[in-house]
């Protein structure tokens, strides 16, 4: 009898960390919508909320018209694990701080360990954001032996016309891909679909028309990744729910 209780405490201990973890996640989640990030899309898996699906979109630079797939995992803590979570691209990015073998994104630069409450996941993005807006900048204080991609950090430094040469390779490949069968079933991964005139026409002439209604943002502010404008892509509010895992 008393196995049966200590093992009933134990399950229960177990529950209520992992609705403690969900609504947490669910929180970081929550941020991230009011940040209104410009150019990248997230939404944590139906199926396991520590693996999020995502999409940038690069506006600017050598990134611009870039459309890269990644995924940020969670470590089995989060958010109290010391270790910080991992970005992986679905395929190859050019970019000095991305490993060309492994397509992921070395982020320790600006996050050594996870501080809980103080670091949090829209600051992740926004890092991103950064990093792909100025690579230069990104790296200017890091030995180029720390690098994860030191090749691309000589062409940087040295030959900008064939770095931006290999980042429009990288961006072509990746864009290829963006209505290819999804490589999981799981409701909540982004897909693309191709533009129909019947079934799109209809939403984008009411973008068209509601961009003459909009206010201009007031001049000044520098973009610092502020939303600029209206997307194709939108998560919905609510789609994700806590303790979602059956």
């Amino acid at each position: 009898m008393t196995l049966d209780v200590d093992a009933q405490k134990k399950d229960e201990k177990i529950l209520l960390a992992t609705i403690q973890q969900e609504y947490k996640i669910l929180a970081e989640y929550k941020m991230i919508e009011s940040e209104k990030l410009s150019g990248v899309y997230v939404i944590p898996s139906y199926a396991n909320s520590l693996q999020w699906f995502g999409v940038f979109f690069g506006r600017q630079g050598f990134y611009e018209n870039g459309v890269f797939r990644f995924s940020i995992l969670l470590p089995d803590r989060f958010p109290d694990d010391k270790n910080v979570p991992a970005i992986v691209f679905q395929h190859n990015v050019v970019h000095p701080l991305v490993c060309p073998y492994t397509n992921s994104l070395d982020i320790s630069h600006a996050f050594q360990e996870w501080r809980c409450g103080e670091d949090h996941l829209w600051q992740l993005l926004k890092y991103m954001q950064a990093i792909f807006a100025d690579p230069l900048e990104s790296i200017r204080n890091v030995a180029i032996n720390e690098l994860s991609n030191v090749e691309s950090a000589k062409l940087l430094n040295n030959n900008r016309d064939a770095f931006a040469a290999q980042v429009q390779e990288s961006i072509t490949e990746s864009k290829s891909h963006i209505y290819d069968t999804p490589p999981t079933e799981d409701p909540h991964y982004i897909v693309f679909e191709q533009f129909q005139t019947d079934v799109h026409g209809p939403v984008l002439e009411k973008i068209r028309s509601s961009r003459s209604t909009v206010t201009p943002p007031e001049s000044g502010g520098g973009g610092g990744g502020a939303a600029t404008g209206l997307s194709w892509v939108k998560v919905k509010e609510g789609e994700f729910k806590p303790l979602s895992i059956e």
